[in-house]
């Protein structure tokens, strides 16, 4: 009789219950820690962003299916409650998302039109440069006579043709 109080004592599964309570308090004090102690520079901060808002989607995505297959096997109004705020969250999540990856293409872009817009206006600069004279008046006029062709030319009177016929 002894054997089968020993194996039928409600309290046998207690002390496994406790240890392993105890050990979940633990595991979540470590999770709480290590969760504190994240610190991100603005460097950091946007993969931190990436890297987490996907892993939450994807976990998000996962719980959809599972629950879609659950709500659909055995519909309860709290049940589709809470489907369809998962749903929102996880559609919001994305959405977030998506708007932070067209914001960065956006950046990337004004950057290089930007680029662009500095060489070609310095190129016009340059070329502005290169037509202009650069001198001052008695540079210009000197070499103007440095350059210029002598002509040897003789000068002779000519009548007009009203002079001759008088």
């Amino acid at each position: 009789m002894s054997e089968d109080q020993e194996t039928d004592d409600p309290f046998d599964g207690v002390q496994d219950l406790i240890e392993q309570l105890q050990g979940g308090v633990a595991n979540t004090n470590e999770i709480v820690e290590a969760a504190e102690k994240v610190q991100l520079d603005r460097d950091q901060l946007e993969q931190f962003i990436l890297d987490n808002q996907g892993t939450l989607i994807k976990d998000s995505v996962d719980v959809l299916q599972i629950m879609k297959q659950y709500v659909a096997t055995a519909p309860n109004a709290e049940d589709i409650g809470s489907f369809a705020e998962l749903l929102k969250a996880t559609s919001t999540a994305i959405d977030n998302l998506t708007k932070l990856h067209t914001s960065n293409q956006r950046v990337d872009t004004q950057v290089k039109i930007k680029q662009m817009d500095i060489e070609s206006k310095k190129a016009i600069n340059d070329d502005n440069n290169l037509m202009k004279l650069v001198g001052t008046r008695e540079e210009i006029f000197k070499k103007m006579l440095e350059d210029s062709i002598t002509v040897e030319a003789e000068v002779t009177d000519v009548q007009s043709p009203t002079e001759e016929s008088t």
